[in-house]
């Protein structure tokens, strides 16, 4: 792409070889000046980590390939990622507006519970193949099973970047387009690069714990002028994802009949977190049973009180697919509102508003968990 620094003329070179009596475009002298001093950007821009970065460490049981540094460790207490199990397929339509809701896998293992996603520098000259071969092997010896692998095209659509801001990647699958944050000089920016080459991909699931372990491999091309590229793109870099199930907790407090009766009146409308579901379902789960209540509670203290059931999720997932999921939940609400509490089936509807409703930040667990609610609205 550039000449090498014992052949590539210095600017002041450059410049002399213009000479005063050409006439030279502004612009043409600028884009000169400015193609040579990139390859002096280089020099100074962002290296690979030599070594971890401070107070980064391993996950309790997940080892990783020798000789890598780790530069990107993020833990939370509960997350849900659909991870591919078989090649993304772009059914983005004329009708699609967000390119985030378009790329989808032929199938996928939803994977939820105690999140760990890292990113490592592999040392050099180390092909993906190998890499992730040895992730395998040692996974396999401690009981993990093979769910899904594949390599460049064979892994689908979406697969020439890390991150994008325009459109979904596959990569997006491990870490999703909403909670990508990096600056262009970060190790976590220069390793995502503007494109990406060699992507390698395998999931595993333990049949015992039900952890799950997928592995992206790639190989940064193109990237910031910030980055040190000639010695990123001499690495592969591995993104880790480590899921490990457990129950979510419930810290939500109980709103009772009467501060339901309070917000409605002062709001218009009531959100109530005390109705539960499993992931991706609409079965309302038996801990539900005292939110249930006090709506039944309020609807039986006030009999010309009619209300619409109002279903609202978080942004993870398809737009579409979530309008359906908090549709059947408000219903699955309507329902048992009417056969366990014979409440009136007049005074009630079902609604579904999927993620376009927001109280929240959709970029953080915090934020996604106010998100994902029921709401009670009079009419």
């Amino acid at each position: 792409m550039f000449q090498s620094s014992s052949t590539r003329p210095s600017l002041a070179t450059a410049a002399r070889a213009i000479k005063p009596n050409k006439r030279v475009q502004a612009g043409t002298l600028l884009a000169l000046l400015l193609t040579l001093s990139i390859p002096a950007a280089w020099a100074d821009g962002t290296p690979v980590p030599a070594q971890d970065l401070p107070g980064l460490s391993d996950p309790p049981g997940l080892q990783r390939y020798k000789g890598a540094t780790l530069f990107l460790r993020e833990d939370v207490e509960f997350d849900e990622l659909r991870l591919p199990t078989g090649p993304a397929k772009n059914g983005r339509t004329p009708d699609d507006f967000v390119d985030l809701l378009a790329l989808n896998p032929a199938s996928f293992v939803l994977a939820s519970g105690q999140r760990s996603r890292l990113m490592y520098a592999i040392p050099a000259q180390r092909s993906g193949l190998e890499v992730i071969r040895n992730y395998q092997t040692q996974l396999s010896a401690e009981g993990y099973e093979p769910l899904f692998e594949c390599a460049a095209e064979a892994c689908g659509d979406g697969i020439d970047a890390y991150a994008s801001e325009s459109s979904s990647t596959f990569a997006n699958f491990l870490y999703p387009q909403d909670q990508w944050r990096a600056a262009e000089s970060s190790p976590q920016g220069c390793a995502a690069g503007l494109t990406i080459k060699s992507v390698r991909y395998a999931v595993l699931k333990n049949p015992q714990s039900g952890d799950v372990v997928a592995i992206f491999l790639h190989n940064p091309a193109i990237m910031s002028v910030y980055c040190d590229e000639p010695g990123w793109a001499a690495r592969m870099i591995a993104t880790v994802v480590l899921i490990k199930p457990k129950p979510i907790e419930q810290a939500m407090v109980s709103v009772g009949a009467d501060e339901m009766r309070t917000s409605i009146a002062e709001t218009g409308r009531v959100a109530l977190y005390g109705i539960l579901f499993d992931t991706a379902k609409a079965e309302i789960k038996p801990e539900s049973k005292p939110a249930l209540d006090e709506i039944a509670k309020l609807l039986k203290s006030d009999p010309t009180l009619s209300l619409h059931v109002v279903g609202h999720t978080d942004s993870e997932g398809q737009l579409q697919a979530n309008f359906d999921l908090s549709k059947r939940r408000a219903e699955a609400v309507k329902s048992a509102l009417i056969t366990t509490y014979a409440i009136d089936a007049k005074r009630l509807t079902a609604n579904g508003v999927s993620s376009l409703a927001p109280i929240a930040t959709n970029q953080t667990d915090a934020g996604r968990a106010k998100n994902r609610r029921v709401e009670l609205v009079p009419f």
